[in-house]
């Protein structure tokens, strides 16, 4: 949290009435968007009631602060891939940020932005800080931001290399972008909630889904994406930027402390970690996870420096 939000109005959670008139329009649509890859009926929920959860946003913006230095407080903030807007909600009410967001609408897409300007109203503030676009082309001019922050979205993207190339453009001098990406260079892939080989193409991927029993077909709408590739997307403006992390730190961290929430099916990943320190081999399943990249996820955080 930060340590300027006692100054800043306090926004624990969604009021009840709002919460459950959202969970009741979300919900469908995660059935059909998650349906054929959750693992259960528990799985789903979890989902929908994640999406709602004000404390996962705060432990968002606390992580861009611990890893960026910043304190969220007065900067002018954009959320590329915002769904249902929480996290702008929790930027504006929980951390005094003046905060927008980026959500694709229309028919074509989910329905999340839609149900976004519900919540945004329903907390008190103006609908439109959630704008209608894609992270492949951001409507707004250049250097117009303070911070860019993106949770799991790049995977999911047309382009992933044009969304970098807009989040450093609409960047200020001296702003922060904070990408937190599922690395498909790790043994875990957390959308189905199994385990994975690592660097595994599609069709591996559909493959490996397929003898879980589960429906192989979201596989194809991922981009498998790992450090490599993402130091490929920054390079055409790595001498204009100063990257302050990977979560490589974050990573061993929770590894080693099994201190995280275990969000959608992270309590899964956490049962396999807690057989792995009661074998002992902790140490050296970090040790090698340093020289392969297996982190996960992938926090990338970055200063724009001109």
């Amino acid at each position: 949290m930060s340590s300027d939000s006692a100054t800043t109005p306090s926004f624990d959670r969604l009021d009840p009435a709002l919460f459950s008139k959202l969970r009741a329009q979300l919900y469908p649509i995660y059935v059909s968007s998650f349906g054929p890859i959750a693992g259960s009926q528990h799985h789903l929920d979890r989902m929908t009631d994640d999406s709602l959860d004000v404390k996962r946003s705060i432990a968002q913006l606390s992580l861009f602060e611990k890893e960026s230095g910043r304190s969220p407080r007065g900067l002018k903030l954009l959320e590329v891939g915002a769904g249902l807007g929480l996290t702008i909600a929790t930027a504006r009410l929980h951390f005094g940020a003046e905060a927008y967001g980026l959500e694709p609408g229309g028919e074509e897409f989910s329905g999340t932005y839609e149900l976004g300007q519900q919540l945004l109203e329903g907390c008190g503030l103006d609908p439109r800080l959630l704008v209608n676009g894609v992270g492949e082309q951001i409507p707004f001019p250049d250097q117009s931001f303070d911070a860019v922050i993106s949770s799991n979205v790049l995977e999911h993207v047309a382009d992933p290399a044009a969304v970098m190339k807009e989040c450093f453009r609409v960047l200020r001098p001296g702003g922060v972008c904070h990408m937190v990406i599922p690395n498909f260079g790790s043994w875990w892939e957390g959308h189905y909630g199994l385990l994975w080989l690592p660097h595994s193409p599609h069709w591996l991927g559909r493959l490996r889904v397929r003898l879980a029993g589960r429906n192989p077909s979201y596989v194809d709408t991922l981009q498998l994406i790992t450090p490599g590739k993402m130091k490929h997307w920054i390079e055409p403006f790595s001498e204009k930027i100063e990257v302050r992390g990977w979560g490589q730190a974050l990573f061993e961290d929770r590894v080693r402390s099994l201190n995280f929430e275990e969000y959608s099916t992270l309590g899964l990943a956490k049962d396999l970690l807690r057989v792995c320190h009661r074998l002992g081999v902790i140490s050296f399943l970090l040790g090698l996870a340093r020289i392969f990249r297996w982190e996960t996820p992938i926090v990338l955080t970055f200063v724009k420096t001109s």
